[in-house]
Formats: structure tokens, sequence, C-alpha cells
């Protein structure tokens, strides 16, 4: 069949027929979808409107999560602004690094004693930046407990303090025979504690506690000595049972304890079992390194220490010696604490000087008629 032509001569291009049949496809298909709509109209209905509320809730959430950290944000910055404005305008608080007294400033240093000249006393030593003593109570242990003495100013004081006392019942007894006051430090782990001391205050001495505490080297330092391996609680029921032991006392001094007195926070526990007591500290310093005097007095505790070991030397003749330095300290800063023990060497020594203290413008004194000069009590 031929094409028709138009006007021009061309052929007309029409478009091509679709198949039989595809419109009549199509119409059902569509006729077919209409009639499940229409049928399933309620379920789409339902589904929409789900749809919906899920994309309402989850559009809600963004924008809350949104608003929620920019705010947080917000908050930040301000509090980040306000921490600045903060440490501009206030002062920063230094470190502690004064771990002893020699530490503070304007504190001298001396490594040795000039030729010709005594090395200082650390009471000495500490006069260009005294650490504040603590007031004295009348209430205080210390004091009910303190040998009478009243004359603290008129001359230079010299307390004798007999360590280890109590061990040696015939050499003890020997200590407390000779004339005094002067003050037996008893061990708490000696035999009839409670006896010794009541002999020995009858003979008019001032009792003190020799509590035992860890050395830096080997030697035994006793039963119940303080140590840096015991916990708190350990320590504590070991300063119980020691200030237990016997009545009567003014207070303790370290045993040893080179190594223990070094240590500031075991330090500290003493002194507070001591304080609530009313007890005095005598540092007997056994290492340079000792914490003790300084702990003390910044915890409250009325202490004293001591300038003079009049026996390293178990000799007559350099206890000798050291009495002699006793007596220059004295002279020097107006009192002097001078320890020793009982050994022959050190008891016939002092039974020669002690009746010579007199003439010599110097007065015997107990341990706290000391702590009440260096502090300015009466």
């Amino acid at each position: 069949m031929a094409s028709r032509k138009n006007r021009s001569g061309k052929a007309n291009r029409r478009s091509p027929k679709p198949p039989p049949g595809f419109a009549a496809r199509l119409r059902a298909r569509f006729k077919g979808l209409s009639s499940w709509i229409a049928a399933h109209r309620w379920h789409s209905l339902v589904v929409t409107v789900i749809a919906m509320f899920a994309g309402s809730l989850f559009a809600g959430y963004w924008l809350a999560q949104r608003l929620d950290s920019r705010g947080s944000d917000q908050v930040a910055r301000d509090a980040l602004e306000e921490m600045k404005r903060s440490a501009s305008t206030t002062p920063s608080v230094p470190k502690a690094k004064y771990a002893r007294i020699e530490d503070l400033p304007g504190f001298p240093k001396y490594s040795e004693a000039e030729p010709g000249k005594p090395r200082p006393t650390l009471e000495e030593r500490a006069k260009p930046q005294q650490v504040a003593a603590t007031a004295a109570s009348a209430e205080q242990t210390w004091r009910r407990n303190a040998v009478p003495f009243r004359d603290i100013t008129s001359k230079p004081l010299v307390a004798i303090v007999i360590d280890d006392v109590g061990l040696d019942r015939a050499r003890s007894k020997r200590a407390w025979e000779l004339p005094g006051p002067m003050t037996m430090s008893f061990l708490p782990y000696a035999k009839d504690l409670p006896e010794q001391a009541r002999a020995a205050r009858a003979k008019g001495h001032e009792l003190m506690l020799h509590m035992p505490m860890e050395p830096s080297g080997r030697n035994d330092p006793g039963p119940g000595a303080l140590l840096l391996s015991l916990s708190d609680a350990e320590l504590r029921q070991q300063m119980t049972n020691a200030l237990e032991s016997f009545a009567g006392y003014v207070g303790i001094n370290n045993h040893m304890g080179s190594r223990f007195t070094a240590n500031r926070p075991d330090m500290e526990l003493v002194m507070r079992q001591l304080k609530p007591r009313g007890l005095m500290f005598l540092d007997s310093r056994t290492t340079a390194q000792s914490v003790g005097d300084q702990t003390a007095r910044e915890l409250g505790v009325p202490s004293i220490v001591r300038h003079v070991f009049l026996d390293d030397d178990e000799s007559v003749e350099a206890v000798r010696r050291k009495l002699a330095e006793t007596e220059a300290v004295a002279r020097r800063q107006g009192f002097v604490v001078a320890i020793g023990h009982p050994h022959d060497a050190t008891l016939q020594a002092l039974a020669e000087w002690l009746p010579t203290v007199p003439g010599k413008g110097l007065v015997l004194a107990p341990s706290t008629a000391i702590l009440r000069k260096r502090n300015g009590w009466d």
C-alpha cells in the first residue's frame, strides 16, 4: 500500500501504531490499580498517617538535638570565658616548698663551724626566722607533771636528760640518785616501769617517755617501735601502748629514730597523738634531717630540741669535754638541753660536774623550764 503524500510531494510521517491489544492491556492494568486503591484505601491512609507521624518525630528529635548541642556549646563557651576571667583576677597559690626549718627564706646556712668558733645550735640558727610558738595552757599535762621551777630568766638554764632509763636497773638507779633536777627518760618496754618512775620522781627528777622509733641503720630500737612500714592504725596502737606504760611524765623524746623522724607524715601522726593528751615533745635530733621539732610547732605541740650529746664517746674525758660545751651553749643562748645515757663514764662525769653548776653561774633545770624559756611562757 502506497504511502500518502502531502502537498510538497513528500510522504507523511506518522507515529507508529501501538501493537494490537496494548491499549486494552494498559486500560486493564490501570483499572486493576484503581480497583486495588479503592479496595485498600483505608490501609493506605493508615500507612500514610504513620509515616507522617514518624517523620515528624524524627525531625523534632533531630532539631532538638541540634538545639541542645548548640546550647551545650554555648554553655561550655561561657564557662571557659568565666574561667579565663577568674584566672586573670585570682592570685595563684604557691606550692609548699619548705620541708624543713632550715629551708625557710632568710635561714642562714652552715656547712661547717668556722675555725675557733663553736658551731651554732638550731636555736641560734632559727633566730632570723623563728617559727611562731604555740600558746601554752595551764591545763596541759606537761605543766601538771612538771617539776616546780620558778626563775627561768636570771641565769642560763641547763637541762640534763638521761635516756634509756629503766632497762639496766642498777645504773638507772645510780642516775636518779644524782642531784637534780634532771630529766629521766624511760623506755616503755622496761620492767617494773611504774615503780621505777615513781622512785625517780621522788628524787626530784622530771619524767619523760623514751619512744622507740626506726633508725636508718641496722640497730634494733626494741619492741613496740614506730616503723615506716606500719599502717597508721598500727602506729597509733604502738603509741597508745607506750603512752599507757606509766604515768606522771611530761612528754616524749625519740629513742633512735633517725629514719622515722625525717618522715613528715608519720611525725604528724605522732604529734596528733600528743596534742590532745597535752604532752610535750623533745626532738633528740638523731639526724640533721629530723622534722620533729618543726612539725610539733606547726601542729601546736610544745617542743624543745637537743643541743649536745654527752656520750657519743663513752669515756670520762670525752663526757667532760661535752659538759664544757654544754656550759658554753647555755651562756651563749640562755639555755641548753644535753642528752646522755646511764653509762659508767657518763654517771661518773656527771657526779663530778653537777655540784659545780651553781658556782659557774648556771642553773640546773628540768626540761619543762627550757620549754617555758624557749617560748617565753611563764
